[in-house]
């Protein structure tokens, strides 16, 4: 009995170290196979390029009622289905107005399915509503999260 529980213990253990680096895996393969493509963005914008789900750009907003707005597709070339997990944007304020959406202006939904092969477009605007008096720091940083389906 003594020998069958530590055995047990020892395939439980092998188990999860299995495990643990097939998800070690399929996280890299996933951080590989999501990239942006097909990047447009309105003329205040200065772009100076994309690697991989990382955008850098600069992007000029000088009086209230100036907007920018990127496009781009999110394309998945891995060999699985993948979802959105989480997506992180600033809120609103009272100067300046953020939404990241579907480029047909629908609301995007946690678990919304990326299937292999294929791309969405994705649309991210930032406006400028209301002159800013004081001390205020802009961040209009932006961040979509993505898992494999199971």
């Amino acid at each position: 009995m003594k020998y069958a529980k530590l055995m047990l213990v020892g395939l439980l253990a092998i188990i999860g170290l299995g495990y643990r680096s097939f998800g070690a895996d399929a996280k890299s393969d996933l951080y590989k196979g999501i990239y942006y493509d097909n990047i447009t963005y309105t003329d205040n914008i200065d772009f100076h390029g994309v690697d991989g789900v990382k955008l850098d750009y600069s992007a000029e907003l000088s009086f209230p009622g100036d907007f920018y707005e990127l496009s781009f597709d999110v394309v998945n070339s891995t060999k699985y289905d993948v979802c959105i997990s989480d997506y992180i944007y600033n809120q609103d304020d009272d100067y300046i107005g953020y939404e990241l959406t579907y480029d047909d202006g629908n609301k995007i939904e946690i678990g919304d399915t990326i299937k292999q092969g294929e791309s969405i477009r994705i649309k991210y605007k930032v406006t400028y509503k209301k002159l800013i008096q004081d001390e205020y720091k802009l961040d209009t940083n932006f961040s979509i999260l993505y898992q494999q389906v199971i």
